[in-house]
């Protein structure tokens, strides 16, 4: 059995093209920094799907529990994370998997205090090598994302930020709270 190319089937050739003339006048019609925001995403989207056919995740590090990565969430719907941001992983992955199961982080601005931080979160305070402001741990957001998506550390010998395992252990209680009965 040969794989086809898509460009082989008229019928899906014609749906793409309505779709993505859709997906034009929506962008078109966003304002301009939301639009901004999408194209560049389309554009590491496209990357993401030329480097998938031969991703092989053996040539990137295995992730352990508690080490932070800087990665793509991408452009998502509603209020689901996005956008290049800091992720805690909270399971360990070996070389041969192409996924790690994550954690956002975010920072509290200058303005805002630990009062600010929603009951959904968990601070974390300063994490020393991330970027000297107070970090919280956004575990209503847990996801799986592909390796593909980690911009760094991506090599045995990058530089590893890790949580303590009393930070670890501030998270595994949240998700514990949002995730289970008690």
């Amino acid at each position: 059995m040969t794989n086809r190319k898509l460009r082989e089937n008229d019928q899906l050739v014609s749906a793409m093209e309505k779709q993505l003339k859709k997906l034009q006048d929506i962008i078109e019609d966003m304002d301009e920094k939301r639009g901004g925001i999408f194209v560049d995403w389309m554009s590491n989207q496209n990357l993401y799907l030329k480097w998938e056919e031969t991703f092989n995740p053996f040539y990137l590090r295995a992730y352990k529990r508690g080490e932070i990565v800087l990665a793509n969430f991408g452009f998502n719907v509603g209020a689901e994370y996005g956008g290049m941001h800091f992720a805690v992983v909270v399971r360990n992955s070996s070389k041969s998997n192409p996924n790690i199961n994550v954690v956002p982080l975010t920072s509290l601005d200058e303005d805002e205090s630990d009062d600010d931080v929603h009951n959904d979160r968990v601070l974390l305070g300063v994490i020393e090598g991330m970027n000297n402001k107070r970090a919280v741990a956004i575990p209503d957001q847990m996801r799986p994302i592909s390796k593909i998506r980690v911009y760094k550390p991506k090599r045995t010998s990058d530089h590893i930020i890790k949580l303590s395992s009393e930070q670890m252990d501030l998270i595994d209680d949240k998700i514990r709270r949002l995730y289970t009965k008690l």
